[in-house]
């Protein structure tokens, strides 16, 4: 591994370690504290049943990139609906010569 290379990992953990994902999962995982965290913290539950070859991947990935299912959902889910976003503002103004915000009267 180059130096840059290692440089641009260990930001890239550190920036990670900020988030604090990995102590939420075990604050999560926690079978005493976890359900009242749950309740304090005000969080909800995002779930799906799925076949049995996606799950498979879902943790084959998971397990290579060293993260939990939480993180790596979250992660897909936000970046999901920050292109579904962008997607629909870029067709709509290109539809409709304007954007979705300013054919409603809302100022951008």
């Amino acid at each position: 591994m180059k130096l840059d290379q290692y440089a641009a990992m260990r930001a890239m953990q550190t920036a990670h370690n900020m988030t604090n994902q990995p102590i939420l999962d075990a604050m999560l995982n926690d079978s005493d504290n976890g359900p009242k965290i749950r309740e304090e913290v005000l969080t909800k539950r995002i779930q799906f049943d799925t076949n049995p070859q996606l799950f498979a991947k879902l943790e084959s990935v998971c397990s290579l990139l060293e993260c939990s299912k939480r993180e790596f959902l979250e992660m897909a889910v936000r970046e999901s609906i920050e292109r579904a976003e962008e997607t629909f503002g870029e067709v709509f103004e290109d539809v409709a010569g304007q954007s979705f915000l300013s054919a409603f009267g809302v100022e951008e």
